[in-house]
Formats: C-alpha cells, sequence, structure tokens
C-alpha cells in the first residue's frame, strides 16, 4: 500500500466500519493525515510524554504497556491492523501517559495531530456521529465485556476467542505479551497453547 489514494481509502473503510460520513467531512481528515513507518521495537510513544496525536494502524503490531514500581511489566493492550492507536487518556486530559506504545514489528501508521482531528469532530455533525460510535464500541461495549470475560470465562477460552478474532495472533505478538492481555502468567499460557494444539 503506497499511493495516498489507498491510504484514504484504508481510512475511510476503517471510520465507515463505526459510521458512515460525507466526502467532505472525510476530505478534513485526509488533509491531516501522516504516514509514518515504525521499525520492530521502535517506541511510538513512552511513558510519561504527552499523546499529540491519534494513530490508526495500517500494517503491523503495536502494544501498550506500563511498568509497575519494582520494574515489572505489564501489557495493556494489543493493536493490530485496522486499529485506533493512541493514549486515550493522555491526549484527552493533556497529561503524560501511563503506558509506552512499542511496535513489536514493523509498522506503517496513519497519523493524525489531536487537536486538529478533534477540531473538525467538533465541528462537523457526522465526524461527531462517528467518534461516538468509535467510543461507545471500544470504551464501553468491547471494554465491559473483556470485564466481565475476564471474571466469567476461563483463560483457555478467552484466548481460543482472541485466536477466533486474529487467527495468527499467537505468531505474531511475542507469548509473555499475549499472557499479560490475557491476565495469566506465561506459564499458563505455555501450557494453554499446548492443550489447544493436540
Amino acid at each position: 500500500m503506497q499511493a495516498k489514494e489507498d491510504y484514504n481509502q484504508f481510512i475511510k473503510e476503517v471510520i465507515f466500519r463505526y459510521h458512515q460520513v460525507s466526502e467532505t467531512s472525510l476530505s478534513l481528515l485526509y488533509s491531516i493525515a501522516r504516514i509514518k513507518h515504525l521499525k520492530k521495537n521502535e517506541i511510538l510513544l513512552p511513558i510519561g510524554k504527552t499523546a499529540k496525536d491519534i494513530h490508526i494502524l495500517v500494517q503491523g503490531a503495536i502494544i501498550a504497556y506500563f511498568i509497575d514500581e519494582e520494574g515489572n511489566t505489564y501489557n495493556k493492550n494489543v493493536f493490530l491492523e485496522g486499529n485506533f492507536v493512541a493514549s486515550t487518556v493522555s491526549y484527552l486530559t493533556n497529561s503524560p501517559s501511563d503506558f509506552a506504545l512499542e511496535a513489536i514489528e514493523d509498522c506503517i501508521i496513519i497519523s493524525f495531530n489531536y487537536r486538529n482531528y478533534r477540531q473538525y469532530i467538533n465541528n462537523n455533525e457526522d465526524l461527531k456521529n462517528f467518534y461516538i460510535a468509535y467510543l461507545e464500541k471500544n470504551w464501553v461495549i468491547d471494554k465491559e465485556k473483556r470485564e466481565i470475560d475476564i471474571v466469567m470465562k476461563n483463560a483457555s477460552s478467552r484466548y481460543l476467542e482472541l485466536l477466533e478474532k486474529h487467527p495468527e495472533i499467537d505468531q505474531r505478538v511475542p507469548l509473555s505479551h499475549l499472557a499479560s492481555h490475557l491476565g495469566i502468567t506465561p506459564t499458563q499460557m505455555s501450557r494453554i497453547r499446548k492443550k489447544v494444539k493436540k
């Protein structure tokens, strides 16, 4: 994917998953879109830095993680193609991010300056409706499902659901990150994978 038109089409497809918007509104987003390439292990946003951009992941995988006082790393999220990637609380509150964003594969992302992006959302009803639909899906519906699943479903079921949604995720994301994402230890993760493969 190299032509600007291809990236614009990708933006449109991702936006339309949540809500249809006009070509005029899309052209506003296209005008502030910047294509960036990240190398594997490159940090997109370090812990303690205030997020100024919101991104759409075109290709690759990115993890969000935080580190406790003892230096232990905890995975907060795994982002794959088509996901919006950002430290949402950081850009909403204009405060330093509590977690880092790191590429775990070579990545291509589309970045938007959050201030401009938010201005377009505030001034255009269709973009506002998209933004509400996006927040509801990711930060209410999906978040609640994840929270209930952690309590109600065992780790094997959660892993199988993840594989169903993203069949190649266990080849792309290191075991330690997957385990942390599912709220289990790497040893438990290893056992579950062996069981599943039988």
